[in-house]
């Protein structure tokens, strides 16, 4: 096949996917002439390169289909039956480019069954068919998709009209079209993706070399090199940066067939279902956009078979006749999650428990003791399924369990919940990338591995607290504060030998991790070091170790294996147990919505210290060597630069060796804590009783019978400045409302170190009366719980003021209510109060150069 023809099959792809979804767009908004004119061009495209390239049977079929859109360009109305011909053209089209893909040649079909049906509807637009009668006994709806994988003239001559589509929300063009909105080509290139593999692996390769490199110089004093080195070592970072950003892709790819098929199913099950998509431009790794494509594909279509219920039942019900399926996709703490839901019937949990107790999962005993969402995790069992009756769609009892499967083979989770009459959600949650991920670096019997972070929960200690590690005829089981887990050895379960300088002390260190509905933990000796990894797959002689998925190399130039999560499980011989399996969705939620992860830890002679895990960028161990004194500040080398060292109270102090160091990274600016030990990791309620006086402290707390301290980390991030770099113009002007005293505070400080001029309010009426003052503000940050009202209220009383200020909802967790609740008050944005970062991210959005194009973009009045 030569290079102008492998061109033409790739364009030609992309165009005839995007035309399919604009057709069923222009159906539900026949106003929209821009569409049909976009859908012409697209298919006159083809047809012209069909001419010129001597592919005679497309060339006649795409000009039939050409004629049919001229028609309704023309002003033809788009009835079902004219839309469901030319989408049965688009599939003929689309069988023969994959035949002509697969063989080089056309094939010798006969496509004058899909000719004539095309003339004929062309006809009847044109209104040349009027006086003649209907065409007799009209075959099924879904007949009319059937034409278009038939290859010769089997087919009938027409298709019965399918059900009036309910409008729908007004979607953007997909990917692909002809021309960009805005008139101008994209400047883009098309480049194979064994090239871009290839790329890959040479930046990895690139990174060893920096780092071997990096690691020679380090104890040499030779400065001639020094400078090159950063130099090199900074490129190398923004190449790997780059090319993992080349993989990214939209995932509007998986998006964009999905009108297309609920269409058909609407057609199929006589049902009238709108399709609402959100979060399109969400970007993930171009491999796992094919992985995703079908678990993704299959729980819509089961939304629409199962969740949604016929028009005259939704209107016996008072719902609108037409469902709505959602598809939304959003970016939350390193993963994507994709919720697929719908405004029907929800799940039957008496149906679940039924068939349940027939195929033999569960004990009338057993089922008494879940919880809904316990129950609800059966229809993800093999050969499951609650449909009556078999169709065409589902009720074989196949997919569920595949589409689990599937996701968490990526290293993902798939979590559920349904309200009985309200309808049902699915939430995938997926890892960005396969290419890269965090992870931890675990120590067993001295042999480092690496532990993708995604499945990990938490990591405690054992044998020395409340934790324990016991035995239970014959297993191990740790007591997890009121749970009981599974736990094992690393050592054991890969047959580690022990080394010989060694005294066999037990392993001190339990790692908590969950794998779809199972949590159970493997001690380790420790816990060395949290990375971003590059995911090299394992050789051909090593694949048929379950205990690894691939390898990597560290900064320090070592190779290490990459733990399976699930092959731990499996080594650790759980089962598909229900009785003890956690619900997902329970995980997702982090505890609760009250709660917060919180790491907890020894810093100086006082009581023990607390800071939000997402304070913390990463935890370093820093030998005592590499801590240098300069200008009454200590500094070390971090990833290439020097990182200023702040200890976490005024008698922490370097200890001879090993040193355990918080790195916090506010605006790229990294800085280590220093601090004595780690305690713990723990999901908790975070509740100040006592507000804090001394010095970097935010508040007191009682912390599971313990007296805590929470720490207030703006006050370190003044102390890591340089007086320079703490010099900061203060121009912007926040009103922060809050009335609770240390979040004030805490809040205030963290603003203020970042450069804003902050004025705080502590009620409602306080917020107002400064407003009334006609002080300017850039910006206003409103606790969603105020004393006088709710800060949604707050938001439409200041705008009712004249106030023209872009507003952040702060809540202790940023839930998907609140933030619906935020945008349904015309706020920009709601964030948690302790998600630092992404605080001062929406903050700079509102104050910055664009802020106009962000207000707007969240329906903020400028």
């Amino acid at each position: 096949m030569d290079e102008m023809l492998k061109e033409f099959l790739a364009e030609s792809a992309e165009q005839i996917d995007a035309a399919s979804t604009q057709i069923v767009a222009f159906e539900r908004h026949p106003e929209d002439a821009g569409l049909i004119a976009s859908i012409f061009r697209l298919v006159h495209t083809i047809k012209g390169t069909c001419g010129f390239l001597g592919l005679n049977r497309l060339q006649k079929l795409t000009h039939a289909a050409e004629n049919l859109i001229g028609a309704l360009r023309e002003g033809a109305k788009a009835t079902p039956e004219v839309v469901s011909a030319v989408l049965a053209a688009v599939d003929r089209v689309k069988a023969v480019l994959a035949e002509l893909e697969e063989t080089g040649q056309e094939g010798d079909s006969d496509d004058s069954d899909m000719i004539a049906l095309l003339e004929r509807e062309v006809s009847r637009c044109k209104g040349e068919l009027a006086d003649e009668p209907e065409p007799a006994a009209a075959p099924e709806p879904a007949s009319i998709a059937a034409i278009a994988a038939l290859p010769t003239s089997e087919a009938p001559a027409a298709a019965a009209p399918a059900p009036e589509p309910a409008p729908a929300r007004g979607a953007a063009a997909p990917a692909g079209a002809a021309e960009p909105a805005h008139g101008k080509r994209a400047e883009t290139i098309r480049i194979n993706l064994i090239t871009l593999e290839r790329i890959m692996q040479l930046v990895s390769e690139l990174v060893l070399t920096r780092n071997q490199l990096l690691e020679i110089t380090r104890h040499k004093e030779d400065e001639t090199l020094k400078s090159p080195l950063q130099r090199l070592s900074t490129m190398t970072s923004d190449l790997q940066d780059a090319v993992m950003r080349a993989r990214m892709q939209p995932v509007e790819r998986v998006f964009a067939n999905l009108p297309r098929m609920i269409r058909d199913l609407a057609t199929d099950l006589n049902k009238k279902i709108n399709l609402v998509t959100d979060g399109g431009d969400t970007e993930l790794d171009r491999q796992l956009i094919e992985l995703i494509r079908d678990p993704l594909t299959h729980l819509v279509r089961n939304c629409a078979d199962h969740g949604i219920e016929p028009p005259e039942e939704r209107v016996r019900l008072g719902k609108p006749a037409a469902g709505t399926v959602r598809v939304a996709a959003s970016h939350e703490a390193g993963q994507i999650t994709i919720e697929i839901s719908d405004d029907g019937r929800g799940l039957n949990k008496a149906r679940i428990q039924e068939k349940a107790l027939a195929l033999g999962l569960a004990t009338p005993q057993q089922l008494g003791r879940m919880s809904d969402e316990e129950i609800y995790r059966f229809i993800f069992s093999p050969g499951f399924s609650t449909a009556e009756k078999v169709t065409n769609v589902s009720g074989r009892g196949v997919g569920m369990d595949v589409v689990r499967e599937n996701i968490q083979a990526i290293g993902g989770s798939v979590a559920l919940s349904s309200t009985p009459g309200h309808g049902s959600c699915f939430a995938l949650k997926i890892p960005l990338t396969l290419a890269i991920a965090p992870a931890l670096i675990v120590e067993a019997r001295g042999q480092r591995f690496a532990l993708p972070q995604h499945s990990v929960v938490e990591a405690v200690g054992v044998n020395g607290g409340e934790h324990r590690i016991e035995f239970v005829q014959g297993s191990k089981i740790l007591q997890l504060r009121e749970a009981v887990l599974p736990i094992g050895s690393l050592a054991e379960l890969l047959t580690l030998d022990l080394p010989e300088e060694s005294c066999g002390e037990p392993e001190q260190l339990a790692v908590i991790m969950r794998v779809g509905a199972h949590s159970f933990g493997i001690t380790v000796d420790a816990v060395t070091d949290v990375q971003e990894i590059v995911v090299k797959p394992m050789g051909g002689s090593l694949q048929h170790l379950a205990a690894f998925s691939g390898h990597t190399i560290l900064g320090d130039g070592s190779v290490v294996l990459i733990l399976d999560p699930n092959g731990l499980r499996e080594a650790l011989g759980l089962e598909q147990s229900r009785e003890t399996a956690a619900s997902e969705a329970d995980v997702a939620r982090v505890g609760g919505a009250d709660k917060m992860r919180l790491i907890y830890f020894q810093a100086g002679a006082g009581v023990d210290k607390i800071l939000p895990l997402s304070n913390v960028a990463r935890i370093e161990t820093v030998s005592s060597d590499k801590i240098e004194q300069s200008n009454g500040m200590m500094l070390t080398q971090h990833q290439g630069r020097l990182m200023p060292i702040v200890p976490a109270a005024p008698d922490v102090m370097v200890k001879e060796g090993d040193n355990t160091v918080f790195v916090i990274s506010p605006d790229d600016k990294p800085f280590g804590l220093l601090v004595d030990a780690i305690l713990d990791i723990v999901d908790e309620k975070l509740d100040i009783e006592i507000a804090g006086e001394a010095p970097g402290i935010v508040g007191v707390a009682n912390f599971n019978g313990v007296v805590v301290e929470l720490l207030d980390i703006a006050y370190f991030i003044d102390m890591s400045r340089t007086p320079a770099s703490a010099d900061v113009k203060r121009e912007s002007r926040l009103l922060l409302v809050d009335d609770a005293a240390f979040f004030r505070d805490m809040l205030s400080a963290t603003l203020q170190a970042s450069g804003f001029e902050v004025v705080k309010a502590e009620s409602g009426a306080q917020a107002l009366a400064r407003v009334a003052q006609n002080a300017r503000f850039d910006a206003i940050l409103i606790d969603v719980e105020l004393p006088d009202g709710a800060g949604y209220e707050l938001a439409a009383r200041l705008r009712e003021a004249g106030c023209r200020a872009p507003m952040i909802a702060l809540a202790p967790f940023a839930s998907r209510e609140v933030t619906r609740a935020a945008e349904a008050a015309g706020m920009a944005a709601a964030v948690g109060k302790f998600q630092r970062n992404q605080l001062l991210d929406l903050i700079r959005a509102c104050v910055g150069d664009d802020a106009g194009e962000f207000a707007f973009a969240s329906g903020v009045a400028a």
